[in-house]
């Protein structure tokens, strides 16, 4: 997302040292926009030379991963290679795959690669915690107030609040373990959100992936966080106890295994009910959550333990 400022970089002198990536692509991204095909458009478009861009999306990534038998056309290597129709337009006339044409408008099928049973049962158990009620979120003394900045995923200290108070738009959050049944915890509030009823709760958590909840009532707190550990993951917006909108992400509590469009309308029913509930229309409600229990980015997050205050390293 931040090309622009990083496109001088990709030249003669750097670009052995460049590869391109993507971080918190939403499924829309990828339906409307592209994937590493959307980044080399985008390079070419602020002039870089496109075989430049071409390398640092192929070939200097393959490098860095150790995969040397691809990013380049070359004997010894797999035949894994696009045809576009012109620099201007890069766009994707032909995708071959070790040899073997698999896309020219129309994507062939392909065998899906066998997994590990035990894999498979493995990555569907990842919730392990007790049945929440209402008096697990309750709160009788100050805490933290973790106040967002907009536009950023940095915080700053708003102070102490010792409960909701919508009309300040102070809101209670938790993060609730569910990897080890520790029945561990963290209460804190948040500043800026806009939620005016109800709850969201994720189980997309940066970095650990617990459970992330902020509501407005403790009742619609613990009712979302155990649908989603009914669920196995995913994203709920809940109000009066009922369920508005939801994406069960079941794998890993991280990943669905439905198709992309679905996935995506799924997604983008819950933005909508979250921005009913009050959520900024400028926030996304989910992605903005996740990054609430990230305790590597000041200043105060929120993690099983309470909110702490990243720079200090001390709960506040």
């Amino acid at each position: 997302r931040n090309l622009e400022a990083l496109a001088p970089l990709l030249c003669e002198k750097y670009i052995e040292r460049c590869m391109f990536c993507t971080d918190d692509k939403h499924p829309n991204d990828l339906l409307e926009k592209g994937h590493i095909d959307y980044i080399v458009k985008k390079a070419i478009s602020l002039g870089a030379n496109p075989i430049m861009a071409v390398k640092a999306a192929g070939y200097t990534a393959a490098r860095y991963f150790l995969l040397n038998n691809r990013g380049a056309i070359a004997p010894g290597y797999l035949a894994d290679f696009v045809v576009i129709d012109n620099w201007e337009n890069f766009e994707i006339e032909m995708v071959y795959k070790k040899g073997k044409l698999m896309y020219d408008g129309v994507l062939r099928d392909f065998d899906t690669p066998e997994i590990d049973p035990y894999l498979v049962n493995r990555a569907h158990d990842t919730f392990h915690l007790p049945v929440l009620s209402p008096a697990d979120f309750a709160n009788t003394r100050l805490r933290g107030v973790i106040g967002m900045v907009p536009g950023q995923i940095i915080t700053q200290d708003a102070g102490y609040a010792a409960g909701v108070d919508v009309s300040k738009d102070i809101l209670k959050m938790a993060v609730v373990e569910r990897h080890k049944n520790t029945r561990h915890i963290g209460i804190g509030y948040l500043k800026g959100y806009g939620l005016k009823s109800g709850a969201v709760a994720t189980s997309v958590a940066h970095d650990s992936h617990n459970i992330i909840c902020v509501g407005t009532n403790d009742e619609d707190m613990a009712f979302a966080v155990n649908r989603i550990a009914r669920n196995r993951g995913g994203i709920v917006v809940v109000e009066n106890g009922q369920v508005l909108a939801e994406l069960p992400l079941e794998i890993a509590g991280i990943i669905s295994g439905k198709p992309l469009r679905e996935v995506n309308t799924l997604l983008e029913d819950a933005k909508k009910a979250a921005h009913t509930l009050g959520v900024g229309t400028d926030i996304d409600p989910f992605m903005t959550l996740s990054f609430m229990s990230l305790p590597v980015i000041p200043t105060l997050r929120l993690t099983t333990r309470g909110v702490v205050d990243v720079n200090t390293q001390q709960y506040v």
